[in-house]
């Protein structure tokens, strides 16, 4: 297998054909094109570092994305790394780890060059049993994804203002500034809300009546349904969709709370020169959501 390695968004725009390929043949489906250009063409903080993996025909069969971004602490300290996501080989070439392992190790290499001090990732099921066994990667939060809808719809009125910034809590992490949000923001605009003056909420709505929660928190556990629900109806979302770590923040019994699929979230990471800090789990530090 022949490894090509590019550095520029230019470079990764003029193989946008061949990627979107391999995607229609590793996922069954066509390429959400203007979430690659957010993520590959729009990224503030840098260029993407993308390798390339072709057969001896000339057949891109291997991709690994690695993006920059950014972790901001109370103080102000910005720790910078790279979030590795897009990782796709041949569905004919998966027999076997050699594929895999060479075009990793390759994008690894040029990480490590590039003086990426640590690499996160929200792998799928099939690329985390290989970074984690194959790479040593490691993970930092495990969890499912749950659904929750109150029983009755909720009559009372939600007092719902907007938050004075685009993150929760004093911990470590990503940034809020007008420059991430835009970015951020630019495949599915995100909200930022408290409500009833205690349930702060970062959340997303998509047009099948999910309500996504990106980051919570409040100071009334007891109150949260009530919230919630208000929520719900002040936005006509039908149902919210939270991660489990969330969901025990805001006082949920997971027992009580439907599981969405069979869906594993995992946060991963692996060290280059240096370890990640401490960090507040969010799920606008993933690709995905």
């Amino acid at each position: 297998m022949r490894i090509e390695i590019l550095h520029s968004v230019e470079e990764a725009r003029a193989i946008l054909e061949e990627a979107a390929a391999l995607f229609r043949v590793c996922f069954n489906r066509e390429l959400d094109r203007r979430r690659w250009s957010q993520l590959y063409f729009l990224n503030p903080y840098g260029p993407p570092l993308v390798t390339l993996g072709y057969s001896d025909a000339g057949e891109l069969i291997g991709y690994s994305g690695m993006i920059p971004q950014k972790l901001l602490g109370a103080d102000g300290q910005e720790y910078d790394y790279s979030l590795s996501i897009s990782l796709m080989v041949d569905p004919r070439r998966r027999e076997g780890f050699a594929t895999f392992y060479s075009l990793f190790s390759a994008a690894t290499t040029a990480a490590r060059e590039r003086g990426v001090p640590f690499l996160l990732a929200f792998p799928n099921a099939n690329s985390y049993l290989l970074i984690k066994h194959g790479f040593g990667w490691r993970d930092l939060v495990e969890t499912r994804l749950y659904d929750w809808q109150p029983e009755q719809p909720e009559l009372s009125a939600a007092t719902v203002i907007p938050l004075e910034r685009f993150r929760l809590g004093d911990e470590i992490g990503h940034p809020f500034d007008a420059t991430y949000r835009q970015w951020r923001s630019y495949d599915c605009p995100y909200r930022a809300n408290l409500v009833n003056d205690r349930l702060a909420l970062i959340y997303k709505l998509t047009d099948d009546g999910i309500l996504t929660i990106l980051d919570a928190q409040t100071d009334r556990p007891d109150r949260v349904a009530r919230d919630l629900g208000a929520l719900l109806a002040h936005t006509g979302a039908a149902r919210a969709r939270m991660s489990g770590v969330h969901a025990q923040a805001l006082g949920f019994d997971l027992a009580a709370l439907s599981q969405h699929g069979d869906y594993r979230l995992r946060l991963c990471y692996a060290p280059l020169t240096a370890e990640p800090p401490t960090m507040r789990f969010s799920l606008l530090l993933s690709d995905v959501f």
